[in-house]
């Protein structure tokens, strides 16, 4: 295998775990120790673009309860410097409250930061709660779970048996049980 190669198979590594540990627990072993370093110096990763096929990512709370998990048909990424971005493609995901599903929805696209515990999906979403029988649409959202809120908009309807709400933006709880004007 040339030098090209093995630098080339290490840089993809690092960018794989890089983004795995963006999605992964804070419950987490402990990190090894950095492996010492090889004969290439310090590597600058390259900009990429790469797609990973039929993705399952999910984020814990300091409990090990679920707070997010998401299933797409893929996810787009790309890397600069050590930054690393990427949109999943035809979402299925599920909101959680205390570690027990609340919401499930469909986007045509989503993402995840699990530093801000945040969530968003845009495209058309359609939601529905699994405590209750009503269903949100809008055009996106923004499920912020430390303040257990949904910020949708972009022609937001909301339905609850025969009762449906109609709204540039609303605010919801994760559950779809509460409603505020959007602020």
């Amino acid at each position: 295998m040339s030098r090209r190669n093995i630098l080339l198979g290490a840089i993809v590594s690092h960018l794989f775990l890089l983004f795995l540990s963006a999605c992964q627990s804070v419950r987490e072993a402990p990190p090894t120790p950095p492996e010492p370093p090889r004969e290439e110096s310090s590597v600058s990763l390259p900009d990429a673009r790469y797609e990973v096929v039929q993705p399952t990512l999910e984020q814990q709370d300091e409990q090990g309860r679920t707070l997010w998990k998401l299933q797409a048909q893929s996810l787009r990424a790309e890397s600069a410097s050590e930054k690393l971005q990427g949109t999943l493609i035809r979402v299925h995901g599920w909101l959680y409250r205390d570690g027990k599903p609340v919401l499930e929805f469909r986007a045509p696209y989503a993402r995840a930061d699990a530093d801000t515990r945040e969530v968003e999906a845009w495209g058309k979403v359609v939601a529905t709660s699994k405590t209750n029988d009503v269903h949100l649409e809008a055009g996106r959202i923004l499920w912020k779970s430390r303040e257990d809120r949904i910020l949708a908009n972009e022609g937001v309807l909301l339905k609850w048996g025969a009762f449906e709400l109609r709204e540039r933006a609303l605010q919801v709880d994760t559950a779809l049980e509460k409603v505020w004007s959007a602020p």
